[in-house]
């Protein structure tokens, strides 16, 4: 009897959350997206919900970070291929590769970032920027949508310099697409176009000086940052589209000038950048975290690389660099992860390194190191080279926004 009376219990407590919504999103939104998606084969009354936009604006109300990181391998022959990492501290034998084929485009599908869960695409064409297409993609639900090509454009082709994704699911369930492109007013200004996924057009913004890497902007935290190799960064308000000058870190006087951007990315709403100085030891440096009014920056964390160079010696080989004058070591940042992730556990706050031949993680808490992923034996690493830049990596961020 009393077994009968505890299945009876658990008979009714389990129908309580299967019938009201209201409970059953409270747990659902918390779960990883592998379940998620799982979970959609339950019923058709589970279908509906998960993917309903009600249930995705719950889920964008809760902060989710990094769990995975795509890799671009190097080129080759075929089309372009990533690595999909885990960032479960488990180390893998092998990680999934994947090429991206969620349209039938002959020249194949480059990733050009990654904005809170979503990428933004394009064909691999290079025949030249007019004739590409743009993709919003979701890699979470395999969602896309094709940007639409500016009306009445009066430019010539390959006049765009840079393309960003501005998305943000705690302000809103729409995105915005910046192309920056050479003005026709001034041949030293560059002109905004901005496509709204809410009204569906493309209009013409602010116009703007040069800064060094338009092609390598980062939103974060409502706006478009472009780091600036000789001055200040400069930030674009997506919303206001107003301008403002964000002025580089304080440079010791020793470095005399001479940095390397090691790094410029986001996670979690906070903006990081690490710098390192072509004459100093790159064994240890700083994180430099941006301020939250967006007038400079502040260190955040400092790393400490001497027992990972010592357990790995390829790091201090400088066959790729023949300078003499500066101590170089092999190694890139392919990420910063902070905040509440899931799978990471109390290793938070971390970075992810490439260093020859291997992907590992470094723990700004314990300053210890932990390997995720290992090339070789297939490793075509040169001794003492790293294959992948940090604009290599694209953060994989579960999401169910509709593109």
């Amino acid at each position: 009897m009393g077994k009968l009376e505890f299945s009876n219990s658990y008979t009714e407590s389990t129908e309580l959350i299967g019938y009201n919504d209201d409970i059953l999103i409270n747990v659902l939104i918390r779960l990883p997206g592998k379940s998620l998606m799982r979970f959609r084969n339950v019923s058709k009354h589970w279908l509906s919900l998960i993917s309903s936009p009600y249930f995705s604006r719950c889920l964008n109300q809760i902060p989710i970070f990094p769990s995975a990181i795509f890799l671009r391998m190097q080129p080759s022959l075929n089309k372009l291929k990533y690595h999909f990492l885990s960032l479960d501290r488990n180390p893998v034998r092998e990680p999934s590769v994947r090429s991206f084929t969620f349209v039938d485009d002959p020249a194949g599908i480059k990733i050009l970032q990654s904005c809170n869960g979503l990428l933004l695409c394009c064909s691999n064409n290079r025949l030249g920027e007019y004739n590409r297409n743009y993709y919003i993609y979701n890699p979470t639900t395999h969602q896309y949508t094709t940007l639409p090509k500016p009306d009445n454009r009066t430019q010539s082709p390959n006049t765009i310099f840079g393309v960003i994704l501005a998305f943000d699911p705690l302000k809103s369930a729409h995105y915005k697409v910046i192309f920056v492109r050479s003005s026709e007013t001034s041949p030293h200004l560059y002109q905004l176009e901005i496509y709204s996924s809410e009204t569906h057009q493309w209009r013409f913004s602010s116009e703007i000086s040069k800064v060094n890497n338009f092609s390598q902007g980062v939103y974060c935290c409502g706006g478009i940052h472009w780091r600036n190799n000789s001055g200040p960064f400069l930030r674009f308000d997506v919303h206001q589209e107003r301008f403002q000058e964000i002025p580089m870190p304080k440079i010791p006087d020793d470095w005399d000038q001479q940095t390397k951007c090691r790094y410029f990315g986001e996670c979690g709403g906070r903006l990081h950048l690490i710098l390192t100085s072509c004459k100093h030891s790159t064994r240890q440096f700083d994180v430099y975290e941006m301020k939250n009014d967006f007038s400079g920056w502040f260190v955040k964390y400092r790393v400490d690389l001497n027992a990972l160079i010592s357990a790995n010696p390829k790091m201090t080989q400088s066959n790729c660099h023949a300078s003499d004058h500066w101590d170089y070591h092999a190694f890139t940042v392919l990420a910063i992860v902070v905040g509440e992730g899931s799978g990471q556990g109390s290793s938070l706050p971390f970075m992810v390194l490439h260093v020859p031949g291997k992907v590992i993680t470094y723990s700004f808490k314990d300053k210890t190191s932990t390997l995720l992923h290992d090339f070789a034996p297939d490793c075509t690493d040169i001794e003492g080279c790293t294959t992948f830049e940090y604009d290599d990596a694209y953060p994989y961020i579960t999401t169910l926004a509709i593109v």
